[in-house]
């Protein structure tokens, strides 16, 4: 042990006594919250799961109107619950129910007999919904759509959400927020954990070889295993400082950058430890697949050019999260590398993590950073990968 972390603190002066290595580590981080303060507002689209299943609530529906609750492959329930109205509204709150709509009184005669010339009002309908819902926010845009296509045939009849004062979008402040982090961030935080390891690990064993030094640590009575074990512990800290400074960068604007106050309430302490556990996890598995790349390159030129199909990958697996806000319920999926992290985390984020799939993603991870870190050894004993013969 005592020879592993001697290489982790020869590895860590090297790089923070520098000062270019430093701003290297810092200035992304800096960059990002500079540049995402002044961008103020961002819009994202998502692709949308196949959902069909409904419940609504309706009051005062008109004859005339009901065929609108009918659509070909839509299973609609249209609850008769007797409850009250704030009752209804907690349930859509909640995700149990999916709209409620509220006709005036004697809607479809009112409506008949309106005549705009009169300066009177129309009758007014009442959609409440949940825009943080995916059922909620498809219902509702597909009955807006009726009833607008409905309405301009009949020249403006009636208003819909007339009363500017009621909110009508009951999402949870809460609600909202994760559905915004467990879109965007399991993608950024891959991108940036992935960013800051191939900056420091493109650097490591391939630039060694480029300046001769790596003969030097060979010569050492110090393990093989000892090496690879120490050179990616100090490269994961090292990764992790970079990669942290441009999370706590995106975490900062956030709130400017979407253009809204966020409230952080629905995170408590276990969501933040078992963030921290992937993210370790994630560093040490993107440090030991780069070094390894880096001890095979001949250069750090070489290793960079090798170290981008990786970051393709990582990317392509890193856009499956827009697919949707949910973390998949296939345990086996839980095996794949980079792909298993992505998916916690879209499960931590959105507070839906499953502890078995938990544990079989980080159990799957410490594996392959076994077979990663004996793999760098027996290259480590190979001269020609090492001295490049």
């Amino acid at each position: 042990m005592s020879n592993i972390w001697t290489i982790v603190k020869k590895e860590l002066k090297r790089f923070f006594t520098d000062p270019r290595m430093i701003i290297g580590l810092v200035l992304p981080g800096v960059l990002i919250f500079v540049i995402y303060n002044l961008m103020g507002n961002i819009s994202m689209e998502k692709i949308a799961p196949t959902i069909t299943d409904f419940t609504v609530y309706v009051e005062n529906e008109p004859t005339e109107f009901q065929s609108f609750l009918n659509k070909d492959g839509w299973n609609i329930n249209k609850n008769k619950e007797n409850l009250s109205k704030d009752k209804i509204i907690d349930k859509i709150k909640d995700k149990e129910a999916d709209l409620y709509i509220i006709y005036e009184e004697d809607f479809y005669q009112k409506m008949l007999a309106y005549d705009i010339d009169t300066g009177k009002m129309a009758p007014n309908i009442e959609i409440y919904y949940n825009s943080t819902s995916e059922s909620s926010n498809l219902f509702y845009s597909y009955y807006l759509e009726i009833l607008n296509q409905y309405e301009s045939n009949i020249s403006n009849k009636f208003d819909i959400n007339r009363d500017l004062d009621i909110k009508y979008d009951v999402a949870k402040k809460e609600d909202t927020t994760i559905q915004i982090i467990s879109m965007m961030l399991p993608f950024l935080l891959m991108v940036f954990l992935f960013s800051g390891a191939m900056g420091v690990c493109s650097e490591s064993v391939a630039g060694e070889k480029e300046r001769g030094t790596i003969a030097t640590l060979l010569i050492t009575p110090t393990k093989r295993s000892h090496i690879a074990i120490g050179k990616i512990l100090s490269l994961g800290i090292t990764s992790l400082v970079s990669a942290l400074v441009s999370f706590l960068g995106l975490m900062l604007s956030l709130p400017k950058l979407m253009g809204t106050d966020f409230s952080f309430q629905a995170y408590g302490l276990s969501t933040i430890l078992l963030m921290l556990v992937l993210i370790v996890m994630t560093v040490l598995l993107f440090t030991t697949l780069l070094t390894i790349v880096s001890t095979f390159a001949k250069s750090v030129k070489e290793a960079t050019s090798y170290a981008i199909p990786l970051m393709m990958i990582v990317l392509l697996v890193g856009i499956t999260n827009f697919m949707s806000t949910t973390a998949t319920s296939n345990k086996l999926l839980y095996i794949i590398p980079i792909y298993n992290i992505v998916q916690c985390l879209i499960g931590v984020f959105s507070i839906t993590i499953d502890p078995v799939s938990f544990l079989i993603c980080i159990t799957s991870n410490i594996v392959y950073i076994g077979l990663g870190v004996f793999l760098l050894t027996k290259m480590f004993n190979n001269e020609r990968v090492i001295f490049n013969r």
